[in-house]
């Protein structure tokens, strides 16, 4: 319980930490964001600068010798200026020549009567009288000046008269699906934008100042002292004062940054964490402020102990706050001379120190990687060792622990494996000698003439028995051969296709019987790989038998044997007779059978030897399940 309030109390301090970020952000941009709230577009700094562009574009387009080159350019370019204007209706008369230029009415009294009832705000501007009028409806003029540009402040010799009627919101709006590059509309857009941004810049700083009240409420509604509230108002007011300051020297030093907010909000929190917690605990334990100094560097180690990732951090972090204390310097000392040959340094040395951590700190980890790697591979007695690193040193250490532990866990099973393979081999081995005379004396008196003659019927039961007894315990004593990896090998040179079709030849009463369509698909030519005959031919030998046993009467078998991408790939597939619900890694495993029911004869050892067969000889084998297909896949290495 005490934990969790705790953590809800530092989660309490940095929110309040964000919040005065929130405050305090943008202070010098304040009477900007100001001169946005509730701002007509009409008033605004983009309009004018509209007004302004074109009364400054508009005296070239009818003044200057035409046959000057250099007064074409200027009037060609101005006259094209103001006909991308295509929402503002602009008309402009040279007062001496009576040269005109207009962008839509031609007839300067039409132009007049129509702007003057037809736009909510319509404009006279002279650069030679420094005059600018707002024509009304009925053509009375009243002056204004602008509040960016003082009253008209550029002079021109020529006596230019400029008319720009500037049409509703709405017809600039429209420019949105006609001309989104229409100079006007990119002016109107910028407007809210800024207004927008205003908005949000106040609103973002109510809701954080709501905040704020909000928790001194919920204080005071809690009951806490008047003692208490106090002391934290005055921290926070503390707090503020760190963050005002902060927010300018961001602003003089680095400009503004969406980083500035985590940034200031982890520097209070830092100073709110560090010293208040710290001045705190030392008013409670009476510390005197001359032990202060030995106090915080016991927090320090505490920290280390206790947070190796904020104490790394902060370990690495101290050319970055050096940094930023000289220029800080530089700005309040006005050092720009010293800045201009000292920054370059300051930034090598940062990237060269840099680099030197980052450099120590990847060639631990790759370290630690190759260990990884060399424990994954099955060198799991392989020790991590590297230089001693807070940041690292527990990592290796359990990485090293879970190598032994596996170590042991190995060693382990595979004593309990070879424990079991002993044990399976011993006992085969010792059944086989009674169940040779077992068989042996089955076969006498299946010679002898035995009264009465049912007796026989008895002794055809038990040679049956014995047989099939003799094929699982022989199958269990090769299985268990298989599991310890003690199979001998004679690996030469064979043809699998005549392997392949052998195995069938022999097989041919038994697969007539079964009232199974074989379809084999093989060369018309000798595949020869390098396999050990015998073990290949045990291995077709039980797939077939499997098939014989499991598949649905009346059905097709498939066996293909092509060579690809060298490779020898042969599949068995046919339909079961069984429903196969079960995972197709399962079925080689060890007295696994896909008749859960028991009806057909068989050990479950058939697939698991032919599986343990045709690894030992370099090649894969590998069953899929498609419905109630049964498909065996093995690949040999030409």
């Amino acid at each position: 319980m005490d934990i969790k309030l705790i953590k809800n109390k530092n989660l309490v301090a940095l929110v309040i930490c964000f919040c005065i970020t929130i405050i305090t952000a943008n202070i010098d941009m304040k009477d900007f964001y100001m001169n946005y709230i509730n701002a007509d577009f009409y008033k605004s700094y983009e309009l004018e600068q509209v007004l302004y562009e074109i009364a400054t574009q508009s005296v070239y387009t009818v003044v200057g010798d035409n046959a000057s080159e250099k007064m074409l350019d200027y009037k060609a370019e101005g006259r094209n200026m103001i006909s991308n204007y295509t929402t503002a209706n602009v008309f402009v008369i040279n007062n001496d020549s009576k040269e005109v230029y207009y962008n839509n009415i031609s007839d300067i009294d039409k132009y007049l009567k129509t702007v003057t009832t037809s736009y909510p705000n319509v404009y006279e501007i002279n650069f030679k009288d420094k005059t600018m009028y707002l024509l009304n409806d009925k053509n009375n003029k009243v002056r204004v000046s602008t509040n960016h540009f003082g009253n008209l402040a550029q002079t021109k010799k020529e006596d230019v008269t400029t008319y720009i009627a500037i049409p509703f919101i709405i017809n600039i709006e429209e420019m949105k699906e006609i001309n989104h590059n229409e100079p006007l509309y990119v002016k109107y857009k910028e407007f809210i934008k800024n207004t927008d941004a205003a908005n949000f810049f106040v609103g973002c700083k109510i809701i954080a100042s709501t905040i704020i009240i909000t928790y001194y409420l919920s204080m005071f509604i809690l009951g806490l002292s008047k003692k208490d509230i106090l002391n934290k108002i005055l921290k926070n007011i503390l707090l503020i004062s760190l963050a005002f300051i902060i927010s300018l020297l961001q602003s003089k030093i680095y400009g503004w940054s969406i980083w500035y907010y985590f940034i200031n909000t982890a520097l209070l929190y830092l100073i709110y964490y560090f010293g208040f917690k710290i001045l705190e605990e030392n008013s409670k334990n009476n510390i005197h402020p001359k032990d202060y100094a030995h106090n915080l560097i016991v927090k320090l180690t505490s920290l280390k102990m206790n947070n190796k990732k904020i104490y790394t951090i902060t370990k690495y972090v101290w050319i970055f706050i050096l940094l930023t204390i000289i220029q800080v310097i530089i700005m309040f000392y006005e050092l720009y001379e010293f800045a201009m040959y000292t920054a370059p340094l300051l930034s090598i040395a940062l990237c060269v120190i840099s680099i030197f951590i980052i450099k120590d700190k990847v060639n631990k980890i790759e370290t630690i990687r190759n260990g990884i790697d060399k424990i994954k591979n099955g060198n799991i007695e392989h020790k991590i060792e590297i230089k001693k690193d807070i940041l690292f040193d527990d990592i290796v250490k359990d990485i090293n622990e879970i190598g032994e532990t596996v170590n042991i866990a190995v060693e382990e099973r595979l004593k309990s494996e070879r424990m079991k393979n002993e044990l399976i081999t011993n006992v085969s081995h010792d059944l086989k000698t009674p169940l040779t005379a077992i068989i042996n004396y089955i076969s006498l008196m299946k010679k002898e003439d035995i009264q009465p003659k049912h007796i026989n019927d008895y002794v055809q039961v038990l040679d049956k028995r014995s047989q099939r007894l003799k094929i699982l315990i022989e199958d269990l004593f090769e299985a268990s051969k298989i599991g310890s990896n003690n199979i001998e090998l004679n690996l030469e040179e064979n043809d699998i296709n005549q392997l392949l079709t052998q195995i069938l030849v022999e097989m041919e009463d038994y697969i007539n019987k079964s009232k199974l369509d074989f379809i084999v698909n093989t060369p018309d030519k000798e595949v020869y790989i390098l396999a050990d005959g015998k073990k290949t031919f045990r291995v077709f030998e039980n797939i077939i038998s499997n098939i014989l046993k499991y598949s649905l009467e009346k059905t097709r078998v498939y066996i293909d044997l092509v060579e690809r991408d060298g490779k020898v790939h042969i599949s068995f597939k046919n339909i079961s007779k069984y429903q196969l619900n079960f995972d197709p890694d399962e079925i080689t495993e060890r007295f696994t059978r896909g008749d859960l029911s028991r009806n057909t004869e068989g050990s479950g050892l058939g697939l698991a030897i032919a599986k343990g067969l045709i690894e030992a000889q370099g090649g894969e084998l590998k069953v899929d399940i498609i419905g109630d297909l049964f498909i065996v896949n093995i690949d040999f290495n030409i």
